[in-house]
């Protein structure tokens, strides 16, 4: 009980520590999705920026390519912006891109004294491949932001792997265990319905499947049966005799009534057969059945003489609501009858009046 309670608390903690993983997991995610805009957008600067120096130098300058990197520039800066950028909270990397902005605001200063001068009066060739040189250490910078949020990404997805094994393993533990005690609980109910001497069920399965149907709708037929001068063998012979002729008689019973049928020990001498399907012609035929194998262990058993008394009901002999309960009655009815009738034979067979 203490260990079971145990593994519930290490499953918990072991599921509160996966939850935990898989929202970094998602917010890292996330960022890794925010920083490969960056690095596409850092190598746009790095590129585009060579293209505008390019046109300024054959004096076909573009406006309109400068308010671009402007703009990227200011997404890159602050997040957000035209282009929906995010800002790295990354110490080189920001270090790089405030050089590259710095660099950015003399490189335009250049670029409008270009467009009076010339380009050979000015350091616009030198100042752009400068400029290329802070943009790549810039990218390599957002690169590598990147990339430690991929390592993360990596080292979570190990540990969620591991928890998710642990978890299923815990989770295929208490599915065993599970099977084990239905298992165990199966056997405890059968040995608590079961006759230890017989074999049979036992006197509280025999009463719970006569309690369970109060109105029967199917063909049913009750059997009951009484061994016949178990006190006068046990006081003889001995309670051991006695046992055993209550063992070879369950015996016979079970083997001359057919498997699909329930044969149980109501009592110390008493049994009864619950036949479903079984009326008034079959059940006469399985009886016949259960008298000659009677007779057969009679006929080697010279010692312990085995004989019975019976009486059965049939449903359909009802034609109102008929229940187990109303069959048993009947039934044991008629066994008492059969008792006295053999009792009353056995007084005239020795003269007895």
């Amino acid at each position: 009980m203490k260990e079971r309670k145990v593994e519930k608390v290490i499953s918990g903690i072991l599921i509160g520590i996966l939850i935990i993983l898989t929202i970094f997991m998602i917010a890292d995610v996330k960022k890794l999705q925010g920083n490969a805009r960056v690095v596409n957008y850092a190598g746009i600067i790095r590129g585009a920026t060579q293209r505008m120096v390019k046109l300024e130098v054959v004096d076909e300058g573009n406006d309109e390519l400068i308010q671009y990197l402007d703009d990227i520039f200011s997404g890159l800066m602050h997040g957000g912006g035209k282009y929906n950028l995010t800002h790295l909270e990354d110490t080189d990397y920001n270090a790089k891109l405030n050089r590259l902005y710095s660099y950015w605001a003399k490189l335009k200063e250049e670029v409008t004294k270009v467009r009076k001068e010339g380009y050979k009066d000015t350091d616009i060739i030198s100042m752009s491949e400068e400029y290329f040189q802070l943009a790549d250490k810039m990218v390599d910078a957002a690169e590598n932001c990147s990339q430690r949020y991929a390592t993360q990404i990596n080292q979570i997805e190990k540990a969620l792997i591991v928890i998710m094994i642990l978890i299923v393993a815990l989770l295929i533990k208490e599915s065993v265990e599970q099977v084990v005690l239905s298992k165990k609980n199966r056997e405890l109910r059968k040995k608590a319905y079961l006759d230890l001497h017989t074999g049979l069920p036992n006197k509280s399965r025999c009463e719970e499947l006569l309690l369970a149907n109060d109105n029967l709708t199917e063909l049913t037929t009750v059997a009951i049966f009484d061994l016949n001068g178990l006190k006068e063998v046990n006081d003889t012979i001995g309670h051991l005799a006695g046992d055993t002729l209550i063992m070879n008689f369950a015996n016979i019973l079970r083997t001359s009534i057919p498997q699909q049928h329930f044969v149980g020990r109501y009592g110390g001498d008493e049994f009864i057969a619950i036949l479903t399907g079984v009326g008034e012609e079959e059940v006469k035929k399985i009886l016949l059945d259960v008298r000659k194998e009677t007779g057969h262990y009679n006929s080697y058993s010279k010692q312990l003489h085995l004989e019975y008394a019976y009486g059965y009901a049939v449903s359909d002999s009802y034609s109102e609501c008929c229940s187990m309960k109303i069959l048993l009655e009947q039934a044991d009815r008629k066994m008492y009858k059969c008792k006295a009738e053999m009792k009353e034979h056995h007084k005239n067979s020795h003269g007895e009046i």
